[in-house]
């Protein structure tokens, strides 16, 4: 098992100040509608951007320290960047990311990911808010989006992974059969990821695991708690020295790029894992908080009284911030 998704120094050195690809830091940051994803995974580096739930392009090193590659999403088939193997120095596509975002404006196909102002939407706003434009005051700032916990083969993640992820799915069948007409027909058949939307740390030391979900997504939000139980389980069973120097690692990297707030103080050691759910556009008139409620009381009976005890709950509005669900 490992998650470390801190980058090399000479290829984060090229985002952070003075680096040949600072312009893109300040292009992302002016612009509302983007942020940033970065990461590294079984040897494979990378700083995104994103715009609400979908990347819209990809920059790697390459074996040549004084080339990077450029390469532009599968999803938009248009997209005008074909660039590769480019020198820092000289790469600007500036107007080409300006390009791409007028496609995804104008066609309708795209909406879902961020123009129809529901998941993607709200997911950019928060992890703007908590990251690359953060105040030293929060009570927490974002440290990784899509967080995985990596195996190094397909033997480790059926033994650590397969063996949790499978009592969530007999226990997802047994919702259903409970109450089917209530719950959903063959919620089995409902994936049960395993990428964390947000990882973020609070003042106090504490690691949390955020699952967001959209007021409209009833279904998404009722059965959270498996999915949060899930997450919760795989990064409890991780070393927390391991968890912590990872953590601890990402955080400083994220400062000097500016993706922390530069005086955001760290704390000094790792106190607990909390699982976090939280909520845009909540309807309290809906019956997703009470079904909600059901789960969880259920998921309880069957896994134990201290299930999720310590689970967080948010609504968060783009005017009004965040507060308890």
């Amino acid at each position: 098992m490992y998650y470390d998704r801190t980058l090399s120094n000479s290829f984060s050195k090229l985002i952070e100040q003075g680096g040949n690809l600072r312009w893109l830091f300040d292009f992302v940051k002016k612009q509302e509608n983007l942020d940033f994803l970065i990461g590294k995974s079984k040897g494979k580096e990378w700083i995104s951007i994103y715009m609400g739930l979908t990347r819209i392009l990809s920059i790697h090193p390459t074996k040549d320290s004084s080339i990077i590659k450029v390469e532009a999403s599968k999803t938009y088939k248009t997209f005008p960047v074909k660039l590769y193997d480019i020198k820092p120095s000289v790469a600007n596509f500036e107007k080409d990311i300006d390009k791409v975002i007028d496609i995804i404006s104008k066609d309708k196909k795209f909406d879902r990911y961020y123009n129809n102002m529901k998941e993607g939407y709200f997911q950019n706003i928060l992890s703007r808010r908590f990251g690359i434009n953060g105040k030293s005051t929060d009570d927490f700032v974002i440290i990784d989006k899509e967080a995985v916990i990596g195996y190094t083969n397909k033997a480790e993640k059926n033994l650590s992974f397969g063996k949790i992820h499978q009592k969530y799915k007999k226990m997802q069948k047994e919702i259903s059969t409970l109450n089917s007409k209530r719950y959903g027909k063959n919620l089995q058949k409902k994936a049960i990821g395993n990428e964390l939307d947000f990882l973020a740390l609070d003042k106090e030391g504490n690691i949390l695991l955020i699952e967001y979900k959209h007021g409209t997504n009833t279904s998404g939000i009722y059965l959270s708690p498996l999915q949060i139980g899930l997450y919760y389980d795989i990064f409890t069973n991780f070393p927390k020295i391991d968890l912590e120097k990872s953590i601890f690692s990402m955080f400083s990297q994220k400062q000097r790029i500016g993706l922390v707030n530069s005086s955001w103080k760290q704390p000094e050691k790792i106190k607990d894992i909390i699982p976090v759910l939280i909520v845009s556009e909540y309807n309290y008139r809906g019956s997703a908080k009470e079904k909600f409620d059901e789960i969880l009381n259920f998921s309880r009976k069957t896994m134990g009284s201290c299930f999720l005890e310590n689970l967080r709950t948010h609504n968060f509005t783009e005017k009004s911030g965040l507060s308890h669900l």
